[in-house]
């Protein structure tokens, strides 16, 4: 499984782009704010729904334009497009000519993985971007996780409505619906603390087999959104959760905490290293939806060689040669830089981009 082509209008400053990638390693380069990463985004925000810089839709529009739309096609025959038009602020998503109702249907075709100088959030922000991390990973490999997902969220969105009733707050009510809320909250986390622990055990093959100098100092951990049993601390919480209107506890307030002998990972690393174990990371990700799903996936890469040291890009180099299930379609200043990824692929295509223009260019590997 792979993506064959992709086909925009006007998406940033790309006007129009029609392309057809390699199955292996696609590799796109040219001078900053040539639009590069545009070409990256269109890829993302079409296969995952979600764009890897920005959610606001509607500045993903060329200016001169008024809507924009993606197009590609993948190697199962399957096609997938997106229009969103500015004015009504309206989004259309069709597979294969139909409609699609659910976000969920596009999601499912082809896992892709987005590594971009945003990832860095992963480490140095809050809870939210490790637990869409943990989520991503459930999505895929876990059919039922989903429902749980939307469960969970309906039961706590009810919860927080009912505890702004601050006049008419009916105690019984709330009662059935708080049993209701903790049940899908013990559901929801008993996949999470099971997929952290598999996560943490391939990190620690990733970060040994990239030779990754502070390995064995990394240690990942699960914290569920509360301590003890969420049904005392939601009752001891009650007053106050009613006071703010809004739930304290529970697996919206999770987090997949990562530290370095014990000290947050964000305090301590460098740049540098953070990048490295954010590639671990992902890389460890896909190596585990690969052994639980069999399923291929997409690397997304922008600026290749940003915050790495020439060890730790061969290292990268080496890890994703290793992963065979994956695409790659990368982005980095001159191809140059990354001559030694090139050699270790029989198929290879690479595209220049300047002024918004992306054009294919031959490939040259020098012995």
């Amino acid at each position: 499984m792979h993506l064959k082509s992709l086909k925009a209008n006007n998406f940033r400053n790309l006007e129009k782009i029609s392309v057809e990638f390699s199955a292996d390693l696609n590799i796109i380069y040219g001078d900053n704010a040539a639009g590069k990463s545009s070409f990256l985004e269109a890829i993302t925000y079409l296969i995952s729904a979600r764009s890897f810089r920005s959610s606001k839709q509607s500045t993903f529009s060329n200016y001169a334009a008024s809507s924009f739309d993606i197009f590609g096609e993948f190697s199962d025959s399957s096609r997938l497009g997106v229009m969103y038009t500015n004015k009504e602020k309206t989004k259309l998503v069709k597979l294969n000519g139909e409609l699609v109702k659910s976000l969920v249907e596009v999601v499912n075709i082809y896992p892709v993985q987005s590594l971009s100088p945003e990832s860095y959030h992963l480490v140095d922000s809050g809870p939210n971007e490790r637990r869409k991390f943990l989520d991503w990973i459930l999505f895929h490999v876990e059919h039922r996780y989903q429902k749980v997902w939307s469960d969970y969220n309906r039961m706590l969105k009810q919860r927080n409505a009912l505890l702004r009733h601050k006049s008419a707050f009916d105690l019984q009510v709330f009662k059935t619906w708080n049993k209701q809320f903790i049940e899908s909250a013990e559901l929801l986390n008993s996949y999470r603390v099971k997929i952290a622990v598999e996560l943490c055990e391939a990190l620690a093959l990733v970060l040994r087999e990239l030779g990754v100098s502070f390995a064995e100092e990394i240690k990942l951990s699960y914290y569920a959104g509360y301590t003890g049993e969420l049904a005392d601390k939601l009752a001891s919480s009650l007053e106050r959760d009613r006071l703010n209107g809004t739930t304290q506890y529970g697996p919206h307030k999770a987090d997949l905490k990562i530290s370095v002998n014990g000290l947050f990972a964000k305090d301590v690393l460098s740049r540098g290293q953070k990048k490295v174990l954010i590639n671990c990371l992902f890389l460890a990700q896909t190596r585990l939806l690969k052994s639980k799903t069999n399923k291929d996936s997409l690397f997304v890469i922008d600026d290749f060689s940003s915050e790495l040291d020439e060890y730790n890009q061969m290292s990268l180099v080496k890890a994703l040669c290793a992963q065979k299930n994956v695409q790659i379609i990368m982005s980095c200043l001159q191809p140059d830089m990354i001559k030694q990824l090139i050699k270790e692929y029989n198929s290879v295509k690479m595209f220049h981009v300047e002024h918004g223009v992306v054009k294919p260019q031959n490939v040259h590997i020098e012995n």
